[in-house]
């Protein structure tokens, strides 16, 4: 305890010789007081100036085509050094659910409403709830620039893997490099990414959004050509092909896609309407080469209206032979083998009615060809990913509790129909989801 003492006796006596000192010079005190009021003032305008000189640097390089859409506004790069930048960013999300019934698509996400006709869907009226964390995704972009060549990496996954219990493994989402040359602004994609065409989704909670009801939609790996022509237009060329389960298929051409796309000029800032479409001569099947002639047409819109307080868009197409690369599993083809027609769209109205809340309303319906479904089967034939017309009607509403919290609350009706035969169920959905 003694040099505790001692240094107390040294800042006491210290304290004592220096107080008339102080007393005399009070006016010089504040005078300095004041000054380092001036200097704290003067070093936050300049670290708020370096801030916003940041903040415009990766806006700039945002609108090159670096950043990925889906990137939350709020994140910064995490990495830097000469030419490059990385991003991490995620989510966090677990949605509570109760359905009035069986649904498809492994209850996590909907589809359609299980068929009763069938013999294990004896308990399809029950109903459920589920407490589901898997949407939670984990993501980096990294962009290295040489000159007029800016060269694009992606990786995402989440946790929609095949699973046992509450052990839920990690699943690739996307995964691509890309390579662009600022000066002709030609593009070059190479790997998995989401399809090139029809490329708008619907603004639903529910994390299957609209499948097997009018959203064309799945990530598939691709060779992707993109060329801007000025501000306004883009055209793309792209050949796409899912990833080959069974090495029995004869399974070899791929998809081969084009889509024209004209946003902002005179639709007005963020507007976009675009028609795509593809063509296929392949089988799925094992051990068979009797190829049948696939084809899609697609259009999409998006417009911003009322001063960008409320967002419209949508999709329709129409084609024959559409599958498992536009998530429509087991609807692509007669019992005979050939081609099934199919039409459908969707479309969903946002207003954001206030500074912490936006509401979305919308439909969207998958409606195959009767008599191509349901040649040569029954009602009980068809498997619970197989209709005659598949519609679902959504409602949800957001409340931003932070800028990166949110919670959300929605309702979605299904009405499935299997020839004479339709199906209903009701899902409702509470939300909470926080972005990275």
């Amino acid at each position: 305890m003694k040099p505790l003492k001692t240094f107390i006796l040294v800042i006491l006596g210290f304290l004592l010789l220096a107080a008339p000192t102080w007393a005399e010079s009070t006016e010089e005190l504040k005078a300095q007081i004041e000054a380092l009021k001036r200097q704290m003032a003067e070093m936050q305008a300049a670290m708020q100036a370096q801030i916003e000189a940041l903040q415009k640097k990766l806006e700039q390089v945002q609108s090159q085509g670096v950043a990925p859409q889906v990137v939350a506004k709020e994140a910064r790069p995490v990495f830097s050094k000469k030419n490059t930048e990385w991003l991490l960013y995620g989510k966090l999300k677990t949605d509570l659910t109760y359905d009035t019934a069986k649904m498809t698509y492994y209850n996590d996400f909907i589809g359609a409403v299980a068929n009763r006709s069938r013999t294990e869907n004896a308990d399809s009226g029950n109903d459920s709830t589920n407490f589901n964390p898997r949407d939670t995704r984990f993501g980096f972009w990294a962009a290295h620039k040489e000159g007029d060549w800016l060269v694009k990496g992606r990786f995402e996954m989440d946790f929609y893997g095949y699973n046992n219990g509450n052990n839920l493994i990690p699943r690739m989402r996307l995964a691509y490099s890309d390579i662009t040359n600022l000066a002709t602004k030609t593009s070059l994609r190479i790997g998995q990414d989401w399809i090139p065409v029809a490329r708008l989704n619907p603004s639903t909670i529910d994390f299957g959004i609209l499948s097997a009801a009018g959203n064309l939609w799945w990530r598939v790996p691709q060779v992707t050509l993109r060329q801007k022509i000025n501000k306004n237009w883009e055209l793309l060329l792209a050949l796409m092909k899912h990833r080959r389960l069974d090495p029995n298929r004869e399974d070899r051409m791929p998809w081969a896609l084009a889509r024209v796309a004209y946003s902002g000029g005179l639709l007005g800032p963020g507007n976009m309407i675009a028609l795509g479409g593809g063509y296929r001569h392949a089988s799925y099947q094992a051990e068979d080469s009797s190829n049948v002639d696939r084809w899609l047409a697609v259009a999409e819109w998006k417009f911003h209206l009322l001063d960008k307080r409320l967002l419209f868009k949508g999709e329709a197409w129409f084609g024959k032979g559409i599958g498992e690369s536009f998530l429509r599993y087991e609807l692509d083809t007669r019992e005979d083998g050939k081609a099934a027609w199919a039409s459908g769209g969707w479309a969903d109205v946002t207003w954001f009615f206030a500074p912490r809340w936006s509401a979305t309303v919308g439909l969207g319906f998958d409606n195959p060809s009767d008599s191509d479904i349901m040649k040569g089967r029954t009602v009980a034939d068809l498997s619970d990913r197989q209709f005659t017309q598949n519609s679902q009607y959504f409602a949800n509403v957001w409340y931003q509790l932070t800028k990166p919290l949110k919670v959300g609350f929605e309702v979605i009706h299904i009405e499935t129909e299997r020839d004479y035969q339709t199906d209903v169920a009701n899902r409702f959905t509470l939300s909470v989801q926080y972005l990275f």
